[in-house]
Protein backbone atom coordinates (compact mmCIF):
# COMPACT_ATOMS: atom_id res chain seq x y z
CA UNK A 1 0.00 0.00 0.00
CA UNK A 2 2.80 2.44 0.82
CA UNK A 3 4.31 1.90 -2.67
CA UNK A 4 0.93 2.55 -4.25
CA UNK A 5 0.36 5.66 -2.18
CA UNK A 6 3.85 6.94 -3.02
CA UNK A 7 3.30 6.46 -6.76
CA UNK A 8 0.00 8.32 -6.69
CA UNK A 9 1.33 11.12 -4.52
CA UNK A 10 4.20 11.69 -6.98
CA UNK A 11 1.89 11.77 -10.00
CA UNK A 12 -0.65 14.07 -8.41
CA UNK A 13 2.02 16.40 -7.03
CA UNK A 14 3.70 16.67 -10.44
CA UNK A 15 0.42 17.45 -12.17
CA UNK A 16 -0.63 20.07 -9.67
CA UNK A 17 2.81 21.66 -9.60
CA UNK A 18 2.25 22.37 -13.28
CA UNK A 19 -0.53 24.72 -12.25
CA UNK A 20 1.79 27.67 -12.37
CA UNK A 21 1.98 29.63 -9.16
CA UNK A 22 -0.58 27.65 -7.17
CA UNK A 23 1.97 25.50 -5.37
CA UNK A 24 5.05 27.65 -5.85
CA UNK A 25 7.41 27.60 -2.92
CA UNK A 26 5.48 24.83 -1.20
CA UNK A 27 7.40 21.85 0.17
CA UNK A 28 5.43 18.96 -1.33
CA UNK A 29 6.63 16.63 1.38
CA UNK A 30 5.49 18.84 4.23
CA UNK A 31 2.69 21.11 2.99
CA UNK A 32 -0.63 19.55 2.11
CA UNK A 33 -4.19 20.44 1.18
CA UNK A 34 -3.63 21.51 -2.42
CA UNK A 35 -7.37 22.21 -2.56
CA UNK A 36 -6.73 25.21 -0.29
CA UNK A 37 -4.11 26.63 -2.65
CA UNK A 38 -6.06 26.59 -5.91
CA UNK A 39 -8.06 29.63 -7.10
CA UNK A 40 -11.80 29.44 -6.42
CA UNK A 41 -14.44 30.97 -8.68
CA UNK A 42 -14.12 31.86 -12.36
CA UNK A 43 -14.20 35.64 -11.88
CA UNK A 44 -11.66 35.52 -9.05
CA UNK A 45 -9.41 33.18 -11.05
CA UNK A 46 -9.39 35.58 -14.03
CA UNK A 47 -8.32 38.34 -11.63
CA UNK A 48 -5.42 36.12 -10.43
CA UNK A 49 -7.08 35.61 -7.05
CA UNK A 50 -6.70 39.27 -6.07
CA UNK A 51 -9.92 39.10 -4.06
CA UNK A 52 -9.16 40.15 -0.49
CA UNK A 53 -10.99 43.47 -1.06
CA UNK A 54 -13.88 41.99 -3.07
CA UNK A 55 -17.45 42.20 -1.78
CA UNK A 56 -19.72 41.59 -4.76
CA UNK A 57 -20.30 37.81 -4.77
CA UNK A 58 -20.22 34.67 -2.64
CA UNK A 59 -16.77 33.61 -3.92
CA UNK A 60 -15.21 36.15 -1.54
CA UNK A 61 -15.77 33.52 1.19
CA UNK A 62 -12.77 31.64 -0.23
CA UNK A 63 -10.48 34.68 0.05
CA UNK A 64 -11.71 36.97 2.82
CA UNK A 65 -14.82 36.17 4.90
CA UNK A 66 -15.22 39.87 5.77
CA UNK A 67 -16.42 40.60 2.22
CA UNK A 68 -19.62 38.65 2.88
CA UNK A 69 -20.78 41.48 5.16
CA UNK A 70 -21.77 43.43 2.02
CA UNK A 71 -24.00 40.63 0.72
CA UNK A 72 -27.71 40.27 1.31
CA UNK A 73 -28.15 36.97 -0.51
CA UNK A 74 -25.74 35.44 -3.01
CA UNK A 75 -24.59 32.13 -4.46
CA UNK A 76 -21.90 30.95 -6.88
CA UNK A 77 -20.45 27.83 -8.48
CA UNK A 78 -17.54 27.07 -10.79
CA UNK A 79 -15.96 24.13 -12.58
CA UNK A 80 -12.44 23.64 -13.89
CA UNK A 81 -11.17 20.82 -16.09
CA UNK A 82 -7.46 20.63 -15.39
CA UNK A 83 -4.64 18.57 -16.95
CA UNK A 84 -4.30 14.79 -16.50
CA UNK A 85 -8.01 14.31 -15.74
CA UNK A 86 -7.80 16.58 -12.70
CA UNK A 87 -10.87 18.71 -12.03
CA UNK A 88 -11.90 21.26 -9.42
CA UNK A 89 -15.39 22.34 -8.39
CA UNK A 90 -16.36 25.16 -6.03
CA UNK A 91 -19.66 26.39 -4.60
CA UNK A 92 -20.54 29.12 -2.13
CA UNK A 93 -23.58 30.86 -0.71
CA UNK A 94 -24.39 33.65 1.75
CA UNK A 95 -27.50 35.15 3.32
CA UNK A 96 -28.03 38.05 5.71
CA UNK A 97 -29.81 37.30 8.97
CA UNK A 98 -30.25 40.48 10.97
CA UNK A 99 -26.91 42.27 11.30
CA UNK A 100 -24.91 39.14 10.41
CA UNK A 101 -24.25 37.56 7.04
CA UNK A 102 -23.82 33.80 7.27
CA UNK A 103 -22.13 31.85 4.51
CA UNK A 104 -20.83 28.46 3.45
CA UNK A 105 -18.22 27.55 0.84
CA UNK A 106 -16.91 24.23 -0.38
CA UNK A 107 -14.21 23.16 -2.83
CA UNK A 108 -13.56 19.70 -4.25
CA UNK A 109 -10.39 18.61 -6.04
CA UNK A 110 -10.64 15.34 -7.98
CA UNK A 111 -7.21 14.15 -9.11
CA UNK A 112 -8.56 11.25 -11.13
CA UNK A 113 -7.25 7.69 -11.23
CA UNK A 114 -3.99 5.95 -12.13
CA UNK A 115 -3.11 2.31 -12.73
CA UNK A 116 -1.35 0.79 -9.75
CA UNK A 117 2.18 -0.33 -10.60
CA UNK A 118 4.40 -2.25 -8.16
CA UNK A 119 8.02 -3.48 -8.39
CA UNK A 120 8.33 -6.72 -10.36
CA UNK A 121 10.37 -9.27 -8.32
CA UNK A 122 11.29 -11.18 -11.50
CA UNK A 123 13.48 -8.22 -12.49
CA UNK A 124 14.82 -7.45 -9.05
CA UNK A 125 12.35 -4.61 -8.60
CA UNK A 126 13.98 -2.59 -11.40
CA UNK A 127 10.85 -2.85 -13.52
CA UNK A 128 7.24 -2.35 -12.65
CA UNK A 129 4.18 -4.47 -13.29
CA UNK A 130 0.55 -3.48 -13.26
CA UNK A 131 -1.60 -5.05 -10.57
CA UNK A 132 -4.87 -4.52 -12.41
CA UNK A 133 -6.03 -2.17 -9.68
CA UNK A 134 -6.61 1.55 -9.91
CA UNK A 135 -5.97 4.21 -7.29
CA UNK A 136 -7.58 7.63 -6.97
CA UNK A 137 -7.01 10.85 -5.08
CA UNK A 138 -9.29 13.66 -3.95
CA UNK A 139 -9.37 16.55 -1.52
CA UNK A 140 -12.20 18.67 -0.18
CA UNK A 141 -12.53 21.75 2.02
CA UNK A 142 -15.70 23.20 3.52
CA UNK A 143 -16.04 26.44 5.48
CA UNK A 144 -18.83 28.08 7.47
CA UNK A 145 -18.45 31.84 7.80
CA UNK A 146 -19.98 34.84 9.57
CA UNK A 147 -19.45 38.50 8.69
CA UNK A 148 -20.52 41.71 10.41
CA UNK A 149 -20.63 45.30 9.08
CA UNK A 150 -19.70 48.11 11.50
CA UNK A 151 -19.76 51.90 11.34
CA UNK A 152 -22.47 52.02 8.72
CA UNK A 153 -20.78 49.37 6.61
CA UNK A 154 -17.45 51.18 6.36
CA UNK A 155 -15.80 48.44 8.41
CA UNK A 156 -16.41 44.74 7.76
CA UNK A 157 -15.20 41.87 9.93
CA UNK A 158 -15.45 38.16 9.18
CA UNK A 159 -14.37 34.73 10.37
CA UNK A 160 -14.70 31.22 9.03
CA UNK A 161 -14.15 27.72 10.39
CA UNK A 162 -14.06 24.54 8.39
CA UNK A 163 -12.72 21.10 7.68
CA UNK A 164 -10.29 19.91 5.03
CA UNK A 165 -9.78 16.27 4.12
CA UNK A 166 -7.51 14.36 1.74
CA UNK A 167 -7.89 10.82 0.42
CA UNK A 168 -5.00 9.33 -1.56
CA UNK A 169 -5.30 5.70 -2.63
CA UNK A 170 -7.57 5.00 0.34
CA UNK A 171 -5.31 6.69 2.88
CA UNK A 172 -7.09 9.62 4.54
CA UNK A 173 -5.92 12.71 6.39
CA UNK A 174 -7.92 15.63 7.78
CA UNK A 175 -7.60 18.88 9.72
CA UNK A 176 -9.64 21.83 10.97
CA UNK A 177 -9.08 25.14 9.16
CA UNK A 178 -9.82 28.74 10.18
CA UNK A 179 -9.88 32.13 8.38
CA UNK A 180 -10.03 35.70 9.69
CA UNK A 181 -10.57 38.87 7.66
CA UNK A 182 -11.33 42.57 7.66
CA UNK A 183 -12.19 45.24 5.09
CA UNK A 184 -12.21 49.02 5.21
CA UNK A 185 -14.53 50.76 2.73
CA UNK A 186 -14.21 54.22 1.16
CA UNK A 187 -16.17 55.75 -1.72
CA UNK A 188 -14.33 54.04 -4.56
CA UNK A 189 -11.62 52.23 -2.65
CA UNK A 190 -11.80 49.10 -0.53
CA UNK A 191 -8.90 47.76 1.53
CA UNK A 192 -8.84 44.14 2.65
CA UNK A 193 -6.69 41.81 4.73
CA UNK A 194 -7.08 38.15 5.63
CA UNK A 195 -5.35 35.28 7.40
CA UNK A 196 -6.27 32.02 5.67
CA UNK A 197 -5.83 28.33 6.32
CA UNK A 198 -4.94 28.67 9.96
CA UNK A 199 -4.85 25.38 11.85
CA UNK A 200 -2.71 22.38 12.53
CA UNK A 201 -1.69 19.74 10.05
CA UNK A 202 -3.33 17.10 7.91
CA UNK A 203 -2.96 13.87 9.88
CA UNK A 204 -4.26 10.32 9.81
CA UNK A 205 -3.92 6.77 8.43
CA UNK A 206 -0.23 6.47 9.24
CA UNK A 207 0.90 8.99 6.60
CA UNK A 208 3.36 11.76 7.39
CA UNK A 209 1.62 14.87 8.71
CA UNK A 210 1.39 17.76 6.24
CA UNK A 211 1.17 21.37 7.40
CA UNK A 212 -1.67 23.49 6.09
CA UNK A 213 -0.69 26.22 3.56
CA UNK A 214 -1.21 29.13 5.97
CA UNK A 215 -1.43 32.41 4.10
CA UNK A 216 -1.62 36.13 4.81
CA UNK A 217 -2.94 38.48 2.16
CA UNK A 218 -3.63 42.20 2.02
CA UNK A 219 -4.98 44.14 -0.91
CA UNK A 220 -7.17 46.80 -2.43
CA UNK A 221 -9.82 47.32 -5.05
CA UNK A 222 -10.20 50.64 -6.84
CA UNK A 223 -13.23 51.40 -8.98
CA UNK A 224 -13.03 54.03 -11.71
CA UNK A 225 -15.98 56.38 -12.18
CA UNK A 226 -18.60 55.23 -14.65
CA UNK A 227 -19.41 56.94 -17.90
CA UNK A 228 -22.49 55.77 -19.83
CA UNK A 229 -22.37 52.47 -17.88
CA UNK A 230 -18.72 51.93 -18.84
CA UNK A 231 -16.19 51.52 -16.10
CA UNK A 232 -13.16 49.65 -14.79
CA UNK A 233 -11.82 48.29 -11.53
CA UNK A 234 -8.31 47.29 -10.46
CA UNK A 235 -7.62 44.82 -7.67
CA UNK A 236 -4.28 43.83 -6.18
CA UNK A 237 -3.22 41.49 -3.37
CA UNK A 238 0.11 40.95 -1.67
CA UNK A 239 0.19 37.26 -0.78
CA UNK A 240 2.59 35.73 1.72
CA UNK A 241 3.08 32.02 2.36
CA UNK A 242 5.92 29.98 3.80
CA UNK A 243 7.47 29.75 0.33
CA UNK A 244 7.63 33.51 -0.29
CA UNK A 245 5.71 36.71 -0.96
CA UNK A 246 4.32 37.92 -4.27
CA UNK A 247 1.85 40.29 -5.92
CA UNK A 248 -1.35 39.29 -7.69
CA UNK A 249 -3.07 41.93 -9.85
CA UNK A 250 -6.34 41.94 -11.79
CA UNK A 251 -8.23 44.37 -14.04
CA UNK A 252 -11.80 44.20 -15.31
CA UNK A 253 -13.36 46.74 -17.65
CA UNK A 254 -16.33 47.10 -19.93
CA UNK A 255 -20.07 47.52 -19.71
CA UNK A 256 -20.68 47.21 -15.99
CA UNK A 257 -23.83 45.41 -14.86
CA UNK A 258 -26.77 47.35 -13.51
CA UNK A 259 -30.20 46.33 -12.25
CA UNK A 260 -32.20 44.82 -15.11
CA UNK A 261 -29.49 45.61 -17.68
CA UNK A 262 -26.92 43.59 -19.55
CA UNK A 263 -23.27 43.76 -18.49
CA UNK A 264 -20.21 42.58 -20.42
CA UNK A 265 -16.66 42.86 -19.09
CA UNK A 266 -13.21 41.62 -20.01
CA UNK A 267 -10.64 40.62 -17.40
CA UNK A 268 -6.90 40.17 -17.22
CA UNK A 269 -4.77 39.15 -14.27
CA UNK A 270 -1.17 38.42 -13.39
CA UNK A 271 -0.09 36.14 -10.58
CA UNK A 272 3.43 37.04 -9.52
CA UNK A 273 3.69 33.74 -7.67
CA UNK A 274 3.48 31.75 -10.90
CA UNK A 275 6.49 29.64 -11.73
CA UNK A 276 7.79 28.01 -14.85
CA UNK A 277 7.98 31.13 -17.03
CA UNK A 278 6.01 31.63 -20.21
CA UNK A 279 2.36 32.52 -19.76
CA UNK A 280 1.90 30.57 -16.54
CA UNK A 281 1.13 33.68 -14.53
CA UNK A 282 -1.19 35.33 -17.08
CA UNK A 283 -4.95 34.93 -16.56
CA UNK A 284 -7.61 36.04 -19.03
CA UNK A 285 -11.36 36.05 -18.69
CA UNK A 286 -14.73 37.57 -19.43
CA UNK A 287 -18.14 37.91 -17.86
CA UNK A 288 -21.72 38.38 -19.08
CA UNK A 289 -24.54 39.36 -16.78
CA UNK A 290 -28.19 40.27 -16.82
CA UNK A 291 -29.94 41.42 -13.72
CA UNK A 292 -29.10 39.07 -10.83
CA UNK A 293 -27.23 36.42 -12.86
CA UNK A 294 -23.65 36.49 -14.17
CA UNK A 295 -21.70 33.88 -16.13
CA UNK A 296 -17.89 34.00 -16.03
CA UNK A 297 -15.00 32.40 -17.89
CA UNK A 298 -11.29 32.20 -17.01
CA UNK A 299 -8.34 31.00 -19.11
CA UNK A 300 -4.78 30.12 -18.18
CA UNK A 301 -1.94 28.72 -20.32
CA UNK A 302 0.20 26.14 -18.51
CA UNK A 303 2.96 26.17 -21.12
CA UNK A 304 3.85 22.53 -21.94
CA UNK A 305 0.66 21.26 -20.30
CA UNK A 306 -1.51 23.47 -22.48
CA UNK A 307 -4.45 25.71 -21.56
CA UNK A 308 -7.01 25.16 -18.83
CA UNK A 309 -10.48 26.65 -18.70
CA UNK A 310 -12.84 27.50 -15.85
CA UNK A 311 -16.49 28.47 -16.10
CA UNK A 312 -18.66 29.82 -13.31
CA UNK A 313 -22.05 31.25 -12.50
CA UNK A 314 -22.93 33.82 -9.84
CA UNK A 315 -26.20 35.09 -8.43
CA UNK A 316 -26.81 38.05 -6.16
CA UNK A 317 -30.18 39.35 -5.09
CA UNK A 318 -30.89 42.71 -6.68
CA UNK A 319 -30.79 45.66 -4.34
CA UNK A 320 -27.81 44.40 -2.28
Amino acid sequence: MRNRVHVLVCLVTAALAAWAGDVRGQDAGRTGATVLQLPAGARAAALSGAYSAAASDADVLFYNPAGAAALGAAASASYLRHVLDISATTAAGAVRLGPLTLGAATALLDAGEVRVVEPDPEYGGERGRETGERASASESATRLAAALPLRGGRVRLGAAAGYVSSDIAGASRAAAVFDLGAQLVFERLTLGAALRNLGGALAGDGLEDAELPTEARAGLRVEASRAASLGAAVSADVVSQAGGTWLAVGLEAGLLPDAGRIGAVGRIGWDGGAGGGGLGGLRLGAGLSHGEIAVDYAYQDLDLFGPVHRIGIRWRRAGH
